[in-house]
This record gives C-alpha cells, structure tokens and sequence, in this order.
C-alpha cells in the first residue's frame, strides 16, 4: 500500500467527488450491483496514478462484498425502509437520519478496509474502471456505449478536482 494514500485523504476526495457523481454511482450501484467505495477508489488510484492487476481488484471487491454484504448493505436496506405505521412521519425522520448516520461510519470503514486490504500499487496509469465494470455483465453494445460514456463522465469529474485543488 502505497504511504502517500491515506484513509482521510481517499475520504476528503470522496467527499468532493461523491456529490458530484451521486446520480451515476447510485445507478451503476442499483443496476450493475457495484461497491460505490471501490468505486472512488479507482477514480482516487486513477488519478494519482497508480494501479493494481485485475486480480488484485476482484481479490479486493470480494473482501469489501463480505464486509458489505454482512453490515453496509443491510442497514442501506433498512434505512430505506422505514415506513412504520406505528410511529410518526416526524419519529420516521428521526429514525432514518440515525441509520443514514451509521450507514456513514460503515461507508467510511469499508473504505478504511480497502486500503488495508489494498495490495502493493505499481505506478502506471491503468484503466481501473473499465477493469472493474466490466466484472459486471452488460447486455448490449447500446448499455455498453453508455456505460463508456458515463466512465468519461466520471473520469471528468475526478480529474476537474484535481485542476482545482482536489
């Protein structure tokens, strides 16, 4: 794991980075099933320049999907649902924030675990999106050419951060 890459450094990138590119991240994570954590990590990794091999990075998805599986997205799927006839709109509110809250701190230990987990990176500029979307099946080349342009999109917005100080 390479010294310069901090957990508070990957998260203060997310933390710019995410309001921009909520909408795609939600998608790809609805539709396609993806870790929007390892997904910044491979905007962050791209941007500095660095890079893991495509094993590597299943061996790293497959370490967050069990951390993930077993608390983050539980707790998403509660957080989601939390209409109850039994208390108020106001108590449901209240509810909702608490579990956004703590979905938060999971979302920030999943990244923590990445970068525990994190192999040795080589420094070389390597396509790390392509890399991990495409363990996601895309069933045409119309879903294929979208999918090509949202990573343009995404790769945009990363790299608009870094020309202003990101």
């Amino acid at each position: 794991m390479s010294e310069a890459i901090t957990a508070d450094k990957f998260w203060q990138f997310s933390l710019q980075l995410y309001p921009q590119v909520k909408p795609l991240c939600l998608q790809w994570q609805d539709e396609l099933g993806v870790n929007v954590n390892l997904l910044l990590l491979l905007c962050y990794l791209e941007q500095q320049q660095l890079s893991l091999s495509a094993a590597e990075l299943q061996q790293l998805a497959a370490q967050l999907n069990n951390f993930s599986a077993q608390f983050t997205k539980p707790l998403r799927t509660l957080r989601k649902n939390t209409a109850i006839a039994a208390v108020t709109p106001a108590q449901q509110q209240t509810l909702k924030q608490a579990l956004l809250q703590a979905e938060l701190e999971l979302e920030k230990l999943e990244q923590q675990l990445l970068l525990q987990h994190c192999p040795p990176l080589s420094k070389k500029a390597t396509p790390l999106l392509e890399l991990y979307l495409a363990q996601f099946n895309t069933d045409s080349n119309a879903d294929s050419d979208t999918l090509a342009a949202q990573i343009l999109d995404l790769r945009q917005a990363y790299q608009h951060l870094s020309q202003h100080g990101g």
